[in-house]
């Protein structure tokens, strides 16, 4: 099982809800992680991609992506050991075009706000970090925008 695959059934068993978005964790390159979800168990009555949905799938992408990034610290450096808890402290999002199709997030942090969490996470073992989301469809269109604010603690 690779580590996004790990981190997807880490998600589902924790959180029940996650296993109706059908989500899966493609990939994720040190800055920017990708996820899909398909429309079928996401579509709302006008049989586009549930707005809660997308809402739901922005917000897991971006605690996965700051998740990642802390846990390679702690793997990275010996003195911080134990485990990592991330919570999201707020988000918003915007709404810019319906979906009628399977639906991609790139959840992406810039490498100054990445190299400043790693800083003061190592150095005080709590940070926060701002992810910015596009979920987009097949065109490669954004539908919708996501900022979200993460804190991440060592110890768990």
């Amino acid at each position: 099982m690779t580590e996004l695959e790990h981190l997807a059934e880490r998600v589902r068993d924790a959180i029940p809800l996650t296993r109706h978005l059908a989500f899966r964790f493609t990939g994720f390159d040190g800055a920017t992680l990708t996820l899909t979800a398909p429309l079928a168990p996401n579509h709302n009555d006008k049989g586009t991609f549930f707005a809660g949905s997308q809402a739901a799938l922005l917000t897991l992408a971006g605690w996965a992506c700051t998740t990642l990034l802390a846990e390679a610290l702690v793997a990275e450096t010996v003195d911080i050991q134990g485990p990592v808890d991330v919570v999201a402290v707020e988000g918003n999002q915007n709404y810019r075009l319906p979906l009628n199709h399977d639906l991609t997030v790139l959840a992406t942090v810039t490498d100054d706000d990445r190299r400043r969490f790693r800083e003061r996470l190592a150095r005080r073992g709590k940070a926060t970090l701002t992810v910015r989301a596009g979920a987009l469809n097949p065109a490669g269109d954004t539908v919708c925008e996501f900022e979200g604010l993460y804190l991440a603690r060592l110890g768990g």
